[in-house]
């Protein structure tokens, strides 16, 4: 463990002392977070013979034991599925820039008539 996890976890276990249930608890919890933000359990950090050889993330199985997912799949599908959506959202953009901007020019020549007609009528 490196020093300054260590001393970390020192002051993080000094507040288990206080009079507090609360600030007990947060205490705890926060220990707890910390280990396994080190990537160990409380076993392997009390004794650390206990250590078991992690494999690599490349080692790591790409199969979900509980359904058998390939996550590559997944996530090539869903940034298909992104894709797609992304494109749709483009389109209707464009269409509805074309139909403010249709607007806008309709507005304009209604106001140039109504200053025309009333420049007309001026005495």
């Amino acid at each position: 463990m490196q020093p300054a996890a260590l001393a970390k976890l020192t002051r993080i276990l000094a507040l288990l002392g206080s009079d507090h249930a609360g600030e007990r608890a947060a205490a705890a919890l926060a220990a707890h977070n910390l280990v396994n933000a080190m990537g160990l359990t409380w076993a392997e950090l009390l004794d650390p013979k206990a250590r078991k050889v992690r494999p690599t993330p490349a080692e790591t199985v790409k199969r979900s034991p509980e359904w058998n997912m390939d996550y590559s799949s997944a996530a090539e599908s869903r940034m298909r599925q992104l894709k797609s959506t992304n494109d749709r959202l483009e389109h209707q953009l464009k269409v509805l820039r074309g139909r403010v901007s249709a607007m806008a020019e309709r507005e304009r020549r209604a106001r140039a008539e109504a200053e025309s007609m009333l420049d007309d009528n001026d005495f």
